[in-house]
């Protein structure tokens, strides 16, 4: 391993800094990638140490301020998981010749990043994808495109960020870094898991986990949702949430932290109190804008006539998303309990067996909330 293996966020730095393509992405017994070494091509040049963000030094910035943001495109902020930002961000850079990057859902179930030079492709980027994406050769192609004097837009988990950064070896000024605030990332695998037991082999063409009724695990073929479960009946949706199975190194994150890696880092604005002037479109999506950087608040200006803003207190931003302030805690015992499991039972029995005092929990507290809506509702009728 070039890291320890607990350490490392599977960001495709080394993959992509090797001379000798000598470095696999590997899965291992649970789906989670990791970077082997073919010793046999390997000629110890150390760039996959000198790049790797987990043995390396990382510069951390504090926001230079802090806004509630949205698209003022009603369909842009209907399409988008949050507030349409990124989507605003990404459409001024490809009106004016440039390049953006970001995670898109493949056919079959697979995530990765890519590379899109025009609107239409844009919409493959829209939405969360709650998943670990696959960069694939995607840092080399961003090295093409600066070098070809090309604006370049990158979007990505602060991880993701901190490994382009450390492969690229130097700063470009027509390089735009978005960061997402992230809760973590699952293994693919699990994913796919639920889709294989829930639809077979049937191929889907996107999935989406909101939609305007709240947080629902959805499966799209053909423009038709095929398979839907609210967040707390879909095991994926339901173990993503509560950080039963992301990857090792998230529980120990040093990205989630309230100084940041990247240009600008977007997420939703949780915690939004009720004098800001957004705070009514909240079920729209509003999203959380922080410039980091000159070059970030830069790009956020450009973008002005696109987007509403509201500057706000970023203690205000910090209250109210954890992963602004810490990493994603792990339940050590359904954790353990799960990937035991897992290698046995497989993905759905493992689910519930380790999170059966959980569910049991989830439900008791429902059946107590239920029965004093009743009561209060029979004691305004006998009234």
């Amino acid at each position: 391993m070039i890291c320890e293996k607990s350490l490392c966020t599977g960001c495709f730095a080394c993959y992509n800094i090797c001379p000798q393509n000598a470095i696999d992405m590997k899965e291992d017994n649970l789906g989670y990638i990791y970077p082997v070494i073919n010793q046999e091509k390997c000629t110890n040049c150390g760039l996959c140490k000198k790049v790797c963000p987990s043995i390396n030094k990382q510069e951390f910035t504090y926001p230079k301020k802090c806004y509630a943001s949205c698209s003022n495109n009603e369909k842009i902020r209907k399409e988008s998981t949050s507030g349409g930002v990124a989507t605003v961000f990404s459409i001024y850079i490809i009106n004016h010749g440039g390049i953006v990057y970001g995670a898109c859902f493949e056919n079959g179930g697979s995530v990765k990043h890519i590379r899109v030079d025009n609107l239409t492709d844009l919409n493959r980027l829209k939405g969360s994808k709650y998943v670990h994406s696959y960069i694939n050769n995607t840092f080399k192609l961003v090295k093409r495109d600066l070098l070809n004097k090309k604006t370049v837009l990158f979007i990505g988990t602060p991880c993701q960020i901190a490994g382009l950064k450390k492969f690229l070896m130097k700063d470009y000024e027509q390089l735009y870094l978005i960061d997402l605030i992230c809760h973590g990332v699952p293994s693919q695998r699990f994913l796919k898991d639920e889709m294989k037991e829930e639809l077979g082999n049937c191929k889907i063409d996107n999935i989406s986990f909101r939609c305007d009724e709240g947080y629902y695990m959805q499966m799209i073929k053909d423009g038709k949702v095929i398979y839907k479960k609210e967040r707390n009946m879909s095991p994926y949706f339901d173990g993503f949430m509560n950080s039963l199975f992301n990857r090792e190194n998230c529980y120990a994150c040093i990205y989630a932290r309230p100084e940041r890696t990247s240009d600008i880092t977007i997420g939703d604005f949780w915690g939004l109190k009720s004098d800001s002037k957004l705070y009514n479109s909240k079920n729209k999506g509003v999203s959380v804008c922080l410039p980091i950087t000159d070059k970030g608040m830069k790009l956020i200006r450009s973008c002005e006539k696109e987007i509403l803003l509201e500057e706000r207190s970023f203690e205000e931003a910090v209250n109210g998303n954890t992963q602004l302030r810490m990493p994603s805690v792990k339940n050590n015992n359904e954790y353990r309990k799960f990937k035991k499991y897992y290698k046995k039972y497989g993905f759905y029995k493992a689910y519930k067996k380790a999170t059966v005092y959980t569910r049991f929990k989830r439900k008791i507290k429902k059946n107590i909330i239920v029965n004093k809506i009743y009561k209060a509702l029979k004691g305004d009728k006998n009234e």
